[in-house]
Order: C-alpha cells, then sequence, then structure tokens
C-alpha cells in the first residue's frame, strides 16, 4: 500500500463503511468504494495482507469492472489469456477441446492481490484486528466479506451450515518450460475419480489443481510425495507440474446450498454479508473469486445512490445478485459431482458425454459466468 490517503472530511460519506475481511471480496470493496470517494475502513485479523500463490481466474464479464478501477492494463500484464480449454484423460489423450468465445484471464492471485492492495489509501487499512460484527455501532455500515468461514454469518445464522462435497482439493503454481500446446490453454485431465488441471498463468509459470474423492476417516496433507503417488499412472507431465511447484495448498471443498439460503436475508439492520461469506461456491466454474468481485462493485454502485436509503440497497443488491450466484453454485457443484464417479462404467459414460460435446454447448454452460454486472444494474 503505497498512496496516502487523503483526509476523510474530503471523501463523500454514507455514515462510515467499515469491511471486515482483507480477502478478494474485502479488498475490492475498498477499491469499488474507494473509487467512488466514499468512506471506507478495511480491518483484517492478520498483521498483513497476503495470499498463497496459487492460479486464479478472471472471466471477460469481470474486465469492465477493472477497467473502471484503472487495474485491468496491470492485471494482463501479470496473467495469461485463456482462450482453449481441453479435456484429456490420465494419457493427456485428447477426449475434446473448445474455443472460448470470450477468453478469461488467468493470473496469479498473489499478484492480483498485491495490484489491488497497492490502490488503497494506507490509512484506511487496519492490519491484526479480528472483528466482527459486534464490534460496531448502529450507525456504521458494515460489509462482511471474511470468506466461507465467516464469523458474522455464524452469528447471523449459527444454524447456515456448510454442504461438504467430499472432495479435497490441493493446488500451486510451477515455474516451468511446456510445450507450446499449454500456451493460453486450459487442460482438465478428468476419469478414474481424480481430476488434475494446468491452466497457463502467464509470467512463465502455470497454476494447476487436483481433485479427489475424500474417503473416511482421511486427512490429506499438502505433500508433494502423497501427490506423486496419487497420479503415478498419469502422464509424467503431471507429477513433473508438481514437483516444480514451490509450495503446495490444501483444502477441503464446501459450500452452501442455495435452497438453504433461499429465505434469508443477506443483511440485518446496517451490516450486510457479501461473496464466500454468503455464497461461497465450489471452484469447478473457477468463478468463486469473480462473483465476489461482482458482488463488491454492484454494492459500491447501490450505495453511492443517494435516493436508496441503506436498508433499499441491501434489498436491491440480493435481489439483483440472487439468480446468477445461484446458478454458479448449482452448476458448480452438479459439475464436481458428476466428474467424479467411482463406478467404472458411469466414468467412460461420462468421458463419452464429454467427446460428445458440442462447442456451442460448452459455450452455453460457460456463459452463465459471463452476465455482466453492469448489465443488472
Amino acid at each position: 500500500m503505497t498512496t496516502e490517503a487523503n483526509s476523510y472530511t474530503s471523501m463523500r460519506k454514507r455514515n462510515q463503511i467499515r469491511i471486515i475481511g482483507g480477502g478478494i471480496a474485502g479488498l475490492t470493496a475498498a477499491l469499488a468504494l474507494q473509487s467512488k470517494s466514499m468512506d471506507y475502513q478495511l480491518f483484517e485479523k492478520d498483521s498483513e495482507i497476503t495470499y498463497s500463490n496459487v492460479g486464479f481466474g478472471i472471466s471477460a464479464n469481470i474486465f469492465p469492472i477493472l477497467e473502471e478501477w484503472n487495474i485491468l492494463n496491470e492485471t494482463k500484464l501479470i496473467g495469461a489469456e485463456i482462450k482453449k480449454f481441453y479435456f484429456v484423460n490420465e494419457k493427456l489423450e485428447h477426449i475434446n477441446s473448445f474455443n472460448i468465445k470470450q477468453p478469461a484471464l488467468s493470473v496469479n492471485r498473489k499478484l492480483f492481490y498485491k495490484i489491488i492492495e497497492e490502490r488503497l489509501y494506507i490509512n484506511n487499512i487496519f492490519l491484526g484486528l479480528n472483528k466482527n460484527i459486534d464490534d460496531f455501532s448502529e450507525n456504521e455500515i458494515v460489509i462482511s466479506a471474511e470468506g466461507i468461514n465467516s464469523r458474522s454469518r455464524q452469528i447471523l445464522y449459527p444454524n447456515l451450515g456448510l454442504r461438504d462435497s467430499k472432495q479435497i482439493l490441493w493446488r500451486g503454481i510451477s515455474k516451468i518450460e511446456l510445450d507450446e500446446k499449454f500456451k493460453n490453454s486450459y487442460f482438465d485431465f478428468v476419469g478414474n475419480n481424480l481430476r488434475f488441471a494446468i491452466i497457463d498463468t502467464g509470467c512463465n509459470t502455470y497454476s494447476w489443481y487436483a481433485i479427489k474423492q475424500k474417503t473416511s476417516n482421511e486427512q490429506p496433507i499438502p505433500d508433494k510425495n502423497a501427490l506423486f503417488k496419487l497420479f503415478k499412472n498419469y502422464h509424467p507431465i503431471v507429477n513433473e507440474v508438481i514437483l516444480y511447484s514451490e509450495n503446495v495448498y490444501f483444502s477441503e471443498l464446501k459450500d452452501i446450498d442455495p435452497k438453504r439460503r433461499n429465505h434469508l436475508r443477506w443483511y440485518k439492520n446496517n451490516n450486510i454479508l457479501i461473496g464466500d461469506a454468503i455464497h461461497p461456491t465450489t471452484p469447478n466454474m473457477a468463478n468463486g473469486g469473480c462473483l465476489a468481485i461482482e458482488d463488491a462493485y454492484l454494492l459500491s454502485h447501490l450505495l453511492n445512490d443517494d435516493k436508496l436509503e441503506t436498508p433499499e440497497v441491501f434489498k436491491k443488491f440480493q435481489i439483483l445478485r440472487t439468480k446468477k450466484v445461484n446458478s454458479v453454485v448449482n452448476q458448480s457443484w452438479r459439475f464436481g459431482q458428476l466428474l467424479h464417479q467411482q463406478n467404472n462404467i458411469l466414468n467412460s459414460v461420462i468421458k463419452f458425454g464429454m467427446y460428445m460435446t458440442p462447442d456451442f454447448l460448452f459455450n452455453k454452460i460457460y456463459s452463465t459466468v459471463l452476465v455482466e454486472t453492469k448489465s443488472i444494474k
């Protein structure tokens, strides 16, 4: 964070806006408010704003938002445009491939965070403070953006639990020389109840992830040797990519079933939940971060509208976001369940279905994520 803050008195205010969380939802909420000269403070529980070296997908509908925030060109410099999507089997043999009509951008999440952080006013960021909604007065608007384990959500809706996909994820970024066919491409190895993906992430790096079904009492760890063993029968490039990854990160894949929050408000009084705090999604559509960016952009736009009272802002925000958010969450869940089949016959059927999928159908499925936030304001 290199930019000194202007005085608060020079900034437009809707009461005082507080943001909890320095992840993608919180950072972009701060940038969105700042772009409209609105008062904000961001509170992050850790002593610094950082993130793991993992991939981050930015779909084309996010580009106009980044351009409005004057970070699109800089973001493109740290990433790679994804123009082609490949489904392959464990031996890297072709199943099907698709040209992406509206290419996405693949970047290193840590570098993307840094771009945003360096735009924010340093005096507006408070680190090492573990805040929740109970720490603020009723005169303050609180945007809860703490991610999937949101304390604010647990306070507001203690019975709204996470849905366990019973799948586990490893991921990382590798600096490695690969064949030209991997440039500007997304390779998804599918079958045998496993998935492995290699995605060009720019700057001579490739992000990757591995997903498998979790067996009972399994306690996976971010260990390369375990992954080498898991993918020992795959094409050598898989273990080579893992080998050249500086770090390996691990998580369990969970979301919130949209049906369980169907009749719940995303807000209460002056508090509102955004991003993974209220609508976490499994990563199969590579769009969870984009949903958070859209949330931040739309909420700032509505808060900047003098004609709307705060309760109206929150109500309109939820109405405008629900359809798309639920569509992405549901589609991502179904896709993840579909691609993990323990039955050999079903596994073969899935591969055949991928082989038969026409280009237009792939792009129709992908179009779910491409609805522009600007078009629904």
